[in-house]
């Protein structure tokens, strides 16, 4: 992943986040954290995934699934795939 997707990321977590808390919810763990993003890389490593839009696209499916509770790799993996084989077709 390059600077700029690295950052766009981190952005998108940082915003995620503050919007769950003022929700009432907390924040995900460092531990929590580094499992979703190893999920996304993993995921995404396929090369479906090179646009920014598609990452962040997997991303929210797997934020939204941890936030219903979901935290087995497994689990996770399986939301990941599934939002990677329903992108848009402007971003396969």
């Amino acid at each position: 992943m390059n600077a700029v997707a690295k950052a766009i990321f981190a952005i998108f977590i940082w915003s995620f986040t503050m919007r769950l808390s003022r929700m009432g919810h907390s924040m995900f763990d460092p531990a929590t954290t580094a499992l979703l993003r190893a999920i996304l890389d993993e995921v995404c490593e396929s090369g479906l995934a090179r646009e920014t839009g598609a990452r962040t696209h997997v991303a929210s499916k797997i934020l939204e699934a941890a936030t219903r509770g979901e935290v087995s790799p497994a689990g996770l993996s399986q939301v990941g795939c599934e939002a990677l084989s329903g992108l848009p077709t402007m971003w396969r």
